[in-house]
């Protein structure tokens, strides 16, 4: 009986390490949140209409504005990127992720961002258990 709790115990955490590899495989790495940073309007949507080629990658068009957002599909989710502009420079980037098949984890996700401080900051919004929108600035 000891036995079989002791491999139910690592089962689980290997199980859960995995879960965690998942997802800071899936979020963006402090690299890109630079390029983005640096970029314009125009090399931005520049960029978009390139990326939109690929079969895993839509532009989405916003009525309100003329920067292009770009949606990213993953086998069992997406991602959207948003930057805010102001006077053609990326002020702020909103990700919205979402993994219908995995429990997000709010914790491991902000350890991820906070680990980009103090370069980049951020406020973390879950929302519900599968969906997570996330707001970047530079600090």
């Amino acid at each position: 009986m000891r036995t079989s709790i002791i491999y139910y115990f690592i089962f689980l955490f290997c199980w859960s390490f995995n879960v965690l590899a998942i997802e800071s495989s899936k979020l963006i790495k402090l690299e890109d949140i630079e390029y983005i940073f640096d970029t314009n309007i125009q090399k931005w949507n520049q960029n978009v209409v390139f990326f939109e080629k690929k079969k895993t990658m839509e532009k989405i068009t916003h009525k309100d504005t003329n920067v292009y957002s770009l949606k990213s599909s993953f086998n069992n989710g997406y991602i959207i990127l948003t930057p805010m502009f102001k006077s053609s420079e990326v002020y702020m980037l909103n990700l919205e992720y979402n993994f219908p098949e995995l429990h997000l984890n709010k914790i491991n996700i902000q350890k991820h961002f906070d680990q980009m401080k103090p370069t980049i900051c951020n406020i973390i919004e879950l929302e519900g258990k599968n969906s997570v929108t996330i707001q970047l600035t530079k600090c």
